[in-house]
Parts: structure tokens; C-alpha cells; sequence
């Protein structure tokens, strides 16, 4: 795409960044920081032991991704500011999930999200959990690793094969090596490179262009600055309601039971330090969001007159990024490296935290199950089983170029189809007493297979995505076509602005379900499975499913919360928290042990 490529600093830059990032894989795997990571709590949790302060940068940076970073910007350049509104979903996620579903997943000290499925619902429930989860993070995973190999063929004309390469293997090592610790410490350094980077783009653009005001100025002229779209209709990709109820609806099922954010909430240690270590993500997540909107901004304001794609500077939205930062930035010596460092600590830290849960998954929710492993056993299978899936997710971000789709739509899709369903059924099961396995297995399948059905039709029916006005009146090839006369091209645009070639899809009476905004993919999966769940539980109810007790620490204590609110009553989820924790390991492992030898012969 650009003629410029990475020089000798850019290279030393982005070089210093992955070498740190494994020598701090060696310092917890092998060094004192971990002392060599010997326990599966150790290796997988932290040994609980975790500051909230580290876990806090942790979470913000495994949610970021380089597919943030690289999707943010584009969809501002594309379709215009409205899409800053997600900010307010942020903080709409983190009061379900401080309230209810941190202090429940505490309180019964569980290592696996898929551990309460078997313990409220049945093995198969929790084999069902496992093998979504494994999929649909397998899946995001193909995006996260392909969006900062991307980047790096665009701004340093590295090949695309050997970037994803020398990525997978650097996190693969680090992560296997060190386990959560070197996880989490690594994505405290690595957020510290992500500001760097994003901070020094949107401020030397905002020069390039001439300062702020200027940036604002040409903004508003094409009509980008929107910030109060309230049309209630789902099928517009941005508005106000899109982004705050549905970006809240897509967005809940990964902080509030995705393995590797739930990992964090139990590696602190006590309930207190884990809700602050959500809410510290706020101010966080609300800077990070600003600056990637500015960028978005930068990059509009510097190609107004000339739109990338239309003239085939970049062939995806989501190059607009790595382009202008080699296009316009590229003089300044050792900024794209810092850039691409920037996007690489993001895909790091997120394909990290990943790799490391679905191996705590891997090893307790199936072999353990089957096999009775030592503790230093467990660990080591964790570590092969971290390689392992380095390599599959090596192979499957190769495919990733052929979908077509921008990287933020096809992420939240992904997390959206499966984890929608998953958190449905948890939900359930904290708070209807009488839901059931038979619940749990219409309700996931029917939310997947529905919002995969909406998903693929929207591929093959691609709704209206109504990008923001471009235009190519400063172009040199339009500039030309107007001394010229050229009709050909002349009638292709209204007067340099570029028409909207969507042609709307006609006898398919699903168009309108399949043009739903990819937020919205989440609320129909979540939708399905928490009416089919809960119809399907009290319609296949057995005189057995009636007269099972449940255990109430399993059981959402609702009942007491609300008299909390009432005058001369008080209830504190940590005075729960210690009263069952001071019950001791033993006690505890005893619980397990018992339930295990119970269930063993449970089959699916």
C-alpha cells in the first residue's frame, strides 16, 4: 500500500517490545517471580493472590485488542463520531456485573466459569459451556491475532504469514511459560506502550492537519460529528440506542462469564479488590476510547477531499490506521515502530489472556474429569495445552482475510453468537430455582443456532451499512476527469461526493432480521436461549427436577440483597465471602472431592 517501509529504528522499537514481553514469560516461568509456577493455582490463578491495581490494567487491555485499536478508528473514519457512545455501555456492564455475577462466582470459589453449569445443572451442561467457549474464543482469537499482522504488512511490508507467525509464537511462549502472572504483568507494560502509541498519533496528526480546531472544523463540514442519532431502528449500524442497550446486551456476556475476565475477578484477594479492579477499568476504557475517536477524526480530516478506499490506497477499512501512519508519519523515525509495537501489545495481551483460560478450561473441565493428574501434572498439561492452541490459533488467522467483514463487526459478532447464549443460561440458573439441564440445552442450542442463522444471512444479505458521507473532489484523478470532461467518471459521483451503492435486496422477507445491527447479534442470542431455557425447563420438568434441592450458595440470594435496601437491614456479599471461605481449603476440597466421586459415572 505505501512505498514506505519500517527503517532501522522502527525495527529496534517494535523488537525491544516483544523481547521484553518474553523475558518477563521467563522471569515468572522460570524465575523468582513465580517460583516456577509448580501449582495449577499458581500457574492459572495467580495463586489468588493478585493486586487489584495490575488486574485492573489486565482486564482493560485483554478487552482493548489490536481489533479495537485498528476497528475503533476505522468505524469513526467510516461511518462518523456517533460511535464514542459506547463508552456509556461500559458503565451499564459493570453494575450486573459487580452486583451479581463477581460476588456469586467468588463465593463458591470455582476455577472454571464451567464449573457452576455442572454444579447447578449436570456434567453435559458444563461439557456443553466448555465446548462453546473453546469455539467461539478460538474463533475472536483468528480476528485478534490477523488485526496487528495486518497492520504490520501495511506500515513495514512484512508478509502477512510471517507476522501472524512471529506473533503466535512470541505469545505462545510467554503465556505457556509464565502462566496468569506473566499474563497480567506483561499487559501492565504493554498498556503503557498502547497509550504511547495511540497518544503520539493522534498528536502528531492533529499537527499534520493543523491543530484540533481544524481537525473538529473539517469534521463537522462532511458531517461526521453526530452524537445524537435516537432512531429506535435496530437495522441502522450506530445509534444512540444501538450502542448504549445494545452495545451493553453484546458486551456483558464477556465481562461477566468469559473465562479470562472471570480469571481476574478470582485471582485477587478479596471480593472488594475484584469489583474495584472492574470499576478501576472505567476512566481507563473512557481514554483509550477518546483517543482512538481522535484518530478516527485525524485520519478523516487528512483524507476529506480524498477517500482511501475509493482510491484503492487501502483495499479495508481497517488499514486506514497502519496507512496514514506510514503515509503522513512515516518521516518521523521510530513512530511506526512505536505504532505497531502499540497494536502488537494489544493483540499480545488479549490472545495471551485467552490461551491461558482456554488451558485452565481444557484442564479442568475435561481432563481432570477423566484422568486423576498430581497438581505438577496439571500444570504441565496446562503449559502443552497453551502451545497447543498457539498453534491452532497460528493456523486459523490465515482465514481471516477471506471474510470480508471489518475486524470490530466480526469480533463482536463472534463473542455475541456464543457468549449471548452462555450468559442467558447462567443467569437462569442464579435466579429461576426451577430451571433444569433440559433448560440449559434447548436454550444454548436455540440462541446459537438463531443468531448464527442472523449472522450468515447477513453475509449473504448484507444490510445497508450507510457509511458517512466521501468524497473524491480533491482527488487527482477527478481534478483530471473535470479538465477533461471525462463523463465516464464525472456521472459516477454527485459533484465529488460518493454515492451510496447499496442496492436494497427485494422477495426476501427476511432482509430486515438479517439487517440488524451486528450489536444487536448478542440480544438475539441472549433472547432466545433465556425464553426457550426457561420454557423448555418447566415444560420437560420431571418429578426428579421437582424435588432436587439445590444448593442456595449456587442461587442468586435475591430475597436478601433487596432487604438490604430497606431501613435497619444490611446485607455485604463479604461478610458471605469470609463466612464461606473461613469453612478452610480442607473443608472445601473435601466438597469437591465428594461431588466428583458423586458424579463420576455422569455421562452426556
Amino acid at each position: 500500500m505505501a512505498e514506505d517501509h519500517f527503517s532501522i529504528v522502527d525495527y529496534v522499537v517494535f523488537s525491544i517490545m516483544l523481547l521484553i514481553s518474553a523475558l518477563i514469560g521467563i522471569w515468572y516461568g522460570c524465575g523468582p517471580g513465580g517460583n516456577k509456577q509448580r501449582t495449577t493455582a499458581e500457574y492459572l490463578l495467580g495463586d489468588r493472590q493478585m493486586k487489584n491495581w495490575p488486574v485492573a490494567i489486565s482486564i482493560l487491555v485483554s478487552f482493548l485488542s489490536a481489533i479495537t485499536l485498528l476497528g475503533l478508528p476505522a468505524e469513526i473514519y467510516t461511518y462518523g463520531t456517533q460511535f464514542y457512545l459506547i463508552i456509556i455501555s461500559y458503565v451499564l456492564i459493570c453494575i450486573p456485573v459487580s452486583a451479581v455475577y463477581i460476588p456469586m462466582f467468588r463465593r463458591i470459589k470455582i476455577t472454571s466459569v464451567n464449573e457452576y453449569l455442572d454444579m447447578r445443572f449436570s456434567f453435559g451442561a458444563r461439557m456443553l459451556g466448555c465446548a462453546f467457549f473453546l469455539l467461539s474464543v478460538t474463533l475472536y482469537l483468528f480476528v485478534a491475532l490477523f488485526a496487528p499482522s495486518l497492520a504490520l504488512e501495511a506500515v513495514a511490508g512484512v508478509p502477512l504469514s510471517v507476522s501472524i507467525v512471529a506473533t503466535g509464537v512470541v505469545c505462545t511462549f510467554y503465556t505457556s511459560l509464565g502462566g496468569l502472572k506473566a499474563v497480567v504483568w506483561t499487559d501492565v507494560f504493554q498498556s503503557i506502550i498502547i497509550l504511547a502509541g495511540l497518544i503520539t498519533v493522534a498528536v502528531s496528526g492533529s499537527l499534520e492537519v493543523g491543530g484540533l480546531s481544524k481537525v473538529w472544523e473539517i469534521n463537522k463540514k462532511h458531517g461526521r460529528i453526530n452524537f445524537s442519532d435516537f432512531n429506535p431502528d435496530p437495522r441502522i449500524r450506530n445509534t444512540f440506542w444501538t450502542l448504549t442497550m445494545g452495545g451493553t446486551i453484546a458486551l456483558l456476556p464477556v465481562w461477566a462469564t468469559t473465562q479470562y475476565f472471570v480469571q481476574r475477578y478470582l485471582a485477587v484477594r478479596t471480593l472488594k479488590e475484584a469489583k474495584r479492579a472492574l470499576w478501576l477499568n472505567i476512566p481507563g476504557l473512557i481514554i483509550v476510547v477518546t483517543i482512538c475517536t481522535l484518530d478516527g477524526m485525524v485520519i478523516f480530516a487528512t483524507y476529506a477531499d480524498c477517500d482511501l478506499i475509493e482510491t484503492k490506497k487501502i483495499s479495508r477499512g481497517d488499514q486506514v490506521l497502519p496507512y496514514f501512519v506510514i503515509n503522513k508519519l512515516g518521516h518521523l523515525k521510530g513512530l511506526p515502530g512505536m505504532f505497531t509495537a502499540c497494536l502488537y501489545g494489544a493483540a499480545l495481551s488479549t490472545i495471551s489472556s485467552a490461551l491461558n483460560a482456554m488451558s485452565l478450561v481444557t484442564v479442568e473441565d475435561l481432563i481432570k474429569r477423566r484422568i486423576n493428574l498430581t497438581d505438577s501434572e496439571a500444570t504441565k498439561i496446562s503449559k502443552v495445552m497453551a502451545v497447543f492452541y498457539g498453534g491452532v490459533v497460528m493456523g486459523g488467522a490465515f482465514a481471516v482475510k477471506y471474510t470480508g467483514a471489518m475486524v470490530l463487526q466480526l469480533a463482536y459478532s463472534i463473542t455475541g453468537i456464543f457468549g449471548g447464549a452462555l450468559l442467558a443460561v447462567v443467569t437462569l440458573g442464579m435466579f429461576v430455582p426451577r430451571m433444569n439441564s433440559k433448560g440449559v440445552y434447548f436454550g444454548v442450542l436455540t440462541g446459537v443456532a438463531l443468531s448464527a442463522w442472523v449472522f450468515v444471512g447477513s453475509v449473504f444479505y448484507p444490510p445497508d451499512t450507510n457509511p458517512g458521507l466521501r468524497s473524491v473532489e480533491g482527488c487527482s484523478f477527478y481534478q483530471q476527469a473535470l479538465i477533461n470532461d471525462t463523463q465516464g467518471i464525472l456521472s459516477k459521483y454527485d459533484n465529488g461526493t460518493i454515492r451510496n451503492r447499496f442496492k436494497p435486496h427485494t422477495g426476501t422477507p427476511l432482509a430486515d432480521l438479517y439487517s440488524l445491527s451486528y450489536f444487536w447479534i448478542s440480544g438475539v442470542s441472549f433472547g432466545a436461549a433465556f425464553i426457550v431455557g426457561l420454557i423448555a425447563s418447566f415444560a420437560f420438568e420431571t418429578e426428579a427436577d421437582r424435588h432436587k434441592k439445590v444448593d442456595s450458595k449456587l442461587l442468586f440470594p435475591t430475597k436478601a440483597w433487596l432487604r438490604g435496601f430497606l431501613p435497619g437491614h444490611k446485607f455485604t456479599w463479604e461478610e458471605e465471602e469470609v463466612a464461606y471461605l473461613s469453612q478452610g481449603n480442607e473443608v472445601q476440597n473435601k466438597k469437591q472431592e465428594n461431588y466428583l466421586l458423586k458424579n463420576e459415572d455422569t455421562k452426556l
